[in-house]
């Protein structure tokens, strides 16, 4: 079938471009509620940034989770259950119940889960145009002409820009796991039809550095593998003779004030690297990465590790947090009756748990909006609702950066419960299972 008649043919009521965590999430909740979907990722693989993530659970994300699920929600979280590599580590820095996933996995259960929803995705094709008539979307164009129509669109691109935003605010390509020179660049539809918002450094430089780095298990020593294999984690004390990079560092979200007070920043980090196992490779998390990237072979057990992702190694990493949408507490997009974000796109948080209370959200908002329904707000006395509206508050705060897997966050916040209280209070509101409740014209 050629490109021209596959597009008379698609025409689905959501579409979502996007198939990062936000992206997925977004699609399951549409189809449960009755929706017809099609997603349309612009690389080869599902997962976005959660194909190098590898954490599933740390600190608050138990309870905001709970109550995702409590809403009919968190669907990936489920694909995590099955992949889980490590459950309830007692990290130090992350609390007594840290899981991780694997995420070499993580890609074909993200594409089994689709199909067995009959969700409709398209790997490998870029949108890079919108029709419009109005202020209505009406489709998406992709790189080859294909016209994707639908009656409700959804954003969950993330918000990173392109390759020049690597090259003009970090320090170029990193060959990152989003693979801009084989796919094309990243970027979405809000950007190309209203002003985005991005957060700032002290310097006035725009957008978030990445910070953790992959290595090849099989390059550390024998007897680092072996205390992954038993634990799950070590923790390495910094040497004296490893020599930190600043001017790296000093790009870290977590180092700059107002930050949230970002979980990753604690002193354990400073003065340690902690390694993850997420199955194919191990991760170094938290603000020492950045610190000590270019001095890995300095540390005992690391005298032969090797950085496979981002392929750049020590050099950097991606710039993002630079195209977020302006958008209500519904996740539409302000302007525009008929066009949704989620994920990074939606604002200043940068973990899977944002992606996914965003993309729930999003997803449910727009099956509605293709029945011509009124939008659902959740209401702020659940952690979602609360945390939302946080995100839409900081958009415009240029240094404000937060995780809803941050217990202070949602304290400050007065909405953090743990145990049976997540579900009750789910209950109050009278939405329990709302998220996969089939809705009817």
């Amino acid at each position: 079938m050629n490109a021209a008649h596959e597009s008379e043919k698609i025409g689905m009521k959501v579409v979502i471009i996007g198939g990062g965590a936000g992206g997925f999430s977004a699609a399951t909740v549409a189809r449960a509620t009755g929706a017809d979907v099609t997603l349309i990722e612009r690389t080869d693989m599902l997962g976005g940034i959660a194909l190098v993530a590898g954490v599933a659970m740390l600190n608050g994300m138990h309870s905001a989770i709970a109550e995702e699920r409590a809403l009919g929600g968190a669907v990936i979280y489920d694909l995590f259950d099955s992949i889980i590599v490590r459950r309830d580590l007692p990290v130090p820095g992350l609390g007594d119940k840290a899981s991780f996933y694997n995420v070499s996995r993580l890609d074909a259960a993200m594409q089994r889960e689709l199909r067995r929803r009959q969700i409709e995705f398209m790997l490998g094709r870029r949108a890079v145009n919108v029709d419009a008539s109005g202020s209505r979307v009406e489709a998406v164009v992709l790189e080859d002409g294909t016209r994707v129509k639908g009656d409700a669109f959804i954003d969950a691109t993330g918000s990173t820009d392109s390759p020049s935003s690597c090259h003009k605010w970090g320090w170029g390509c990193v060959e990152c796991i989003l693979r801009c020179p084989a796919f094309g660049p990243t970027g979405g539809i809000v950007e190309k039809m209203t002003q985005t918002y991005a957060v700032t450094d002290d310097d006035g430089r725009p957008g978030k550095i990445g910070a953790s780095v992959l290595i090849a298990k099989e390059s550390l020593s024998a007897e680092l593998q072996n205390e992954i294999r038993a634990k799950g984690f070590a923790v390495i004390p910094v040497p004296q003779d490893a020599e930190p990079d600043l001017e790296r560092a000093s790009r870290m979200p977590a180092n700059r004030p107002g930050s949230g007070g970002h979980v990753l920043a604690g002193q354990v980090f400073k003065e340690n690297l902690i390694i993850t196992d997420i199955g194919a490779f191990v991760k170094i998390i938290g603000v020492a990465s950045p610190l000590y990237a270019g001095s890995l072979r300095k540390f005992h057990g690391l005298e032969d590790a090797t950085i496979v992702q981002p392929a750049a190694g020590a050099r950097g990493h991606l710039v993002s947090l630079v195209t977020m949408a302006p958008r209500d507490n519904t996740m539409k997009v302000d302007g525009f009756p008929n066009l949704f974000c989620a994920g990074v796109k939606a604002g200043p948080g940068f973990s899977i748990g944002d992606a996914v209370v965003t993309g729930d959200l999003a997803g449910y908002n727009a099956a509605r909006c293709s029945r011509g329904q009124d939008f659902l707000e959740l209401p702020k006395n659940l952690m979602a609702g609360a945390y939302i509206d946080l995100l839409r508050r900081n958009l415009k705060a240029a240094h404000e950066i937060t995780h809803i897997h941050e217990i202070k966050v949602l304290q400050e916040l007065g909405v953090y419960r743990v145990g049976d209280e997540v579900v009750k209070e789910v209950q109050r509101t009278g939405l329990p299972g709302v998220f996969k409740a089939r809705q009817v014209s």
